[in-house]
């Protein structure tokens, strides 16, 4: 079957890959949807086509996962920072074991056993304590667009907080949307030092769970 973009199909979500994406097949042809969960039937839009796989973008759901839950952040979907806010905290954790393990066996050739349970976070949300934001001109509104880039261009969502950056981020955040760069093309580091730590300014230093 030979698939072209803006081609509409019912998919039927087989698993989900590392970094993300679901997978869903037309006639063995692997064809990659964000934002999905295994098991659920969805209706997608075909946006790029290659020689042995397909991507899309999610139309719709039509029998979503009971795993499935309401992203907290009003970005998500459209933001690349964070491709897991669809599923419920207990199923994200068996996910990225799973997706781990599947790495240490068919790559490494281990045994599904070395890999541990992935000890969850006590707070999911508001722990990041560095964000590196981005400035880019947009022609259309005449002004500044100020987040991180899009899931699916290299174009910058606007954003005026991040919810899984601390508050005191985010309060930085609106003090730069306050007073923003004078261009476009410019990165914003933000960054809050942990107790008892100092961090160098041109160190990496970030929570991540």
């Amino acid at each position: 079957m030979g698939l072209t973009a803006g081609q509409r199909l019912t998919l039927t979500v087989s698993d989900v890959a590392f970094g993300g994406e679901g997978v869903a097949r037309v006639e063995e042809f692997v064809v990659f949807v964000p934002c999905v969960l295994a098991g659920e039937v969805i209706e997608a839009e075909i946006t790029e086509v290659k020689k042995r796989f397909a991507r899309a973008s999610l139309v719709r759901v039509i029998q979503p996962s009971p795993d499935r839950v309401t992203p907290p952040c009003r970005y998500f979907g459209a933001c690349g920072g964070c491709q897991y806010q669809h599923v419920a905290y207990a199923a994200q954790l068996e996910l990225k074991h799973q997706q781990v393990q599947d790495i240490f066996v068919r790559i490494g050739g281990l045994d599904a056993g070395v890999v541990a349970p992935v000890v969850p976070c006590p707070q999911p949300y508001g722990y990041r304590n560095r964000i590196m934001i981005r400035s880019q001109w947009d022609k259309y509104k005449q002004g500044l667009n100020l987040g991180f880039i899009r899931a699916d261009s290299r174009l910058v969502v606007d954003i005026e907080e991040c919810r899984i950056a601390e508050p005191a981020l985010n309060e930085q955040l609106r003090q730069v949307r306050a007073h923003p760069p004078p261009k476009g093309g410019l990165k914003v580091v933000l960054r809050i030092p942990p107790e008892g730590w100092e961090v160098p300014p041109d160190s990496f230093f970030q929570n991540n769970f």
